[in-house]
């Protein structure tokens, strides 16, 4: 598969996109650990739509904002990257962090989002249990504890630790700068949710030993109409180890609000 590597210039410095596949488009944002390249996803849910896949500012090869310290203004830069491509309104699947992420700039730009997704989303603060603390990790044992084994660690990357270790450790300097106190939730953001007028999605890993599952339901709860799903047998980097059974349940959602169908939301290279 073909995949397009595009810098998209800001004020704020270049953000990094990679794209690929025709038809609707479909934002998708990574996870803390980081973005990874085009994976199994993406390239699953190129096959029947256009996949842009940008790394977050301060995070993977995208530039860091010095001044950056908070997510709604990460989420923010991402817009006018998005605003920059031309992209928009538009699906945005948000994996995890990037499902805060997502979250954030569906309320504070409602006009750039159409449909949310979000898989395992962080951002809120759970009712039960806890959203794992990775600064209690080394960064190779929390990315371990997004999977249900380490077998399916060892297949999403391939080539030991060490081959990725100073990736994991950049991402997660990065988040440090944005999500640590309060860790990894905006008290403001469950209120804010419950205006939002677009199809939703929220779905959680039963396997997820870094996001409990009430944090799937405020969300659930918070926003009007969202559907939820439970995915089984995975973790919360399913994206990764179930990277099939996610793209059947966005497909199924996209197909279900039809926008499979639509003409538009195409983007811009």
């Amino acid at each position: 598969m073909s995949v397009e590597q595009i810098n998209v210039d800001l004020p704020h410095g270049r953000v990094n996109v990679l794209a690929s596949g025709s038809g609707p488009t479909l934002v998708v944002l990574h996870r803390d650990n980081g973005r990874f390249g085009f994976g199994k996803l993406h390239e699953r849910l190129a096959k029947s739509l256009r996949v842009v896949a940008p790394a977050l500012p301060g995070y993977d090869e995208s530039d860091r904002p010095t001044w950056l310290r908070n997510v709604p203004d990460l989420a923010a830069l991402t817009g006018f990257a998005l605003d920059k491509m031309n992209i928009g309104p538009v699906a945005v699947l948000g994996l995890g962090f990037g499902g805060w992420v997502a979250a954030e700039l569906a309320v504070h730009s409602p006009k750039r989002v159409n449909q949310l997704l979000l898989h395992s989303p962080m951002g809120v603060k759970p009712t039960e249990g806890e959203i794992a603390d990775q600064f209690l990790f080394e960064p190779e044992n929390y990315v371990k504890r997004g999977f249900t084994s380490i077998e399916a660690h060892e297949r999403s990357f391939p080539g030991g630790d060490a081959k990725y270790m100073e990736q994991w450790d950049k991402n997660r300097e990065m988040t440090t700068r944005i999500a640590y106190k309060p860790y990894m939730f905006d008290l403001a953001l469950p209120h804010l949710l419950k205006s939002l007028n677009v199809p939703a999605l929220v779905s959680w890993s039963t396997g997820d030993k870094i996001v409990p599952k009430s944090c799937a339901t405020i969300y659930k709860d918070a926003i009007p109409g969202a559907k939820y799903v439970e995915l089984p047998n995975t973790g919360h980097n399913a994206d990764f180890e179930t990277p099939d059974a996610v793209a059947d349940m966005v497909l199924r959602h996209l197909e279900a609000t039809g926008y499979l169908k639509s003409a538009g939301n195409r983007a811009a290279s």
